[in-house]
């Protein structure tokens, strides 16, 4: 069976719902793709990506609380304004509330894959990896495929 035949198949297995949903994650993909593009080519925005990335390795180093405190005031200002300029997101290692954000995710969003959960959550999928690694050890969602096509579902 040719491919394209496959394709139209595969297409008229999906709800239009499943469809329209699918195009919306496509679209947010291109929109944060462009995003990191144009941020990539403004000097500014790099640098200030970079201070947010040294800002959490100095959090991930200090135990003083005072210097914890001005750190995430910091990187809370610097973040919001690249939020708010559609710059790309860095990892935070402060983000605590990942692990609730994704179970609650998955379940009201169940199969979806990494890369689409990780573009609705605004961040990376390299930033909910180890997370989701731990909802999966502690039973909390369950997978199925491998690799790139995996998808999640909440137990």
């Amino acid at each position: 069976m040719p491919k394209k035949q496959q394709e139209s198949i595969r297409r008229q297995r999906r709800s239009l719902d499943q469809q329209i949903e699918a195009l919306q994650t496509k679209i947010l993909a291109l929109r944060d793709r462009e995003a990191r593009k144009q941020a990539k080519a403004d000097p500014a925005m790099r640098l200030a990506t970079s201070a947010v990335k040294s800002i959490d390795k100095a959090l991930a180093a200090t135990k003083s609380g005072e210097m914890r405190k001005a750190l995430t005031q910091a990187r809370s200002t610097l973040a919001g304004h690249l939020g708010l300029d559609g710059a790309p997101r860095t990892r935070s290692a402060a983000n605590n509330d990942l692990p609730d954000a994704l179970l609650s995710y998955v379940r009201s969003n169940p199969r979806q894959r990494g890369e689409h959960i990780a573009v609705a959550l605004s961040t990376d999928a390299a930033t909910i990896r180890p997370v989701m690694k731990r909802l999966i050890a502690a039973g909390q969602v369950r997978t199925e495929g491998q690799k790139r096509g995996m998808t999640y579902e909440a137990v």
